[in-house]
């Protein structure tokens, strides 16, 4: 008897535990939106581009974040915040740990991962969504994220996709 009391136990003690981990989410959710850059965020250690990023060099990233609306801005939804670390720079681009957090209404989502950077030109790449808080505690996905035009006009396409 005292052998299924256990075995029980096991039982309750996971289904609590994958409850816990589960997403608040029901369903898949895709955010398209507008990342606007702040110009005004504080230098990290010093470098602000005087010359080109070496491994370890950090900087800031933030922006507002519009619904994206074609060639339009959407309404304001939030915004993001976060620090890119220089892993290699080189001739043919570079990488960096991104590490970031987006502010929605509702909650926030926490994206973290390497990226891959050309050397001059747009960037393109998808990171992985590592969880969140609120509406979106311990949400799963990705981000798309595309820089318009040149890859100068501070200005990208990030495109949130959520799971539950």
């Amino acid at each position: 008897m005292r052998k299924y009391g256990v075995v029980l136990a096991l039982v309750v003690v996971s289904v609590v535990v994958w409850v816990a981990s589960a997403s608040a989410i029901s369903s898949p959710q895709v955010f398209n939106l507008l990342a606007v850059s702040s110009q005004n965020l504080p230098p990290m250690n010093g470098f602000v581009f005087q010359r080109s990023p070496q491994p370890g060099d950090q900087i800031n990233i933030g922006d507002t974040l519009y619904k994206w609306a074609g060639t339009k801005r959407g309404a304001k939804v939030g915004s993001d915040r976060g620090i890119i670390t220089f892993m290699s720079v080189g001739q043919n681009g570079g990488t960096g740990s991104l590490n970031a957090q987006f502010y929605l209404p509702g909650g926030t989502v926490v994206v973290q991962g390497i990226l891959h950077f050309p050397a001059s030109g747009p960037a393109r790449f998808t990171l992985p969504v590592v969880g969140g808080t609120g509406k979106y505690d311990n949400a799963r996905g990705y981000i798309n994220f595309r820089d318009i035009g040149d890859g100068n006009q501070n200005k990208a396409n990030m495109e949130l996709h959520l799971l539950p």
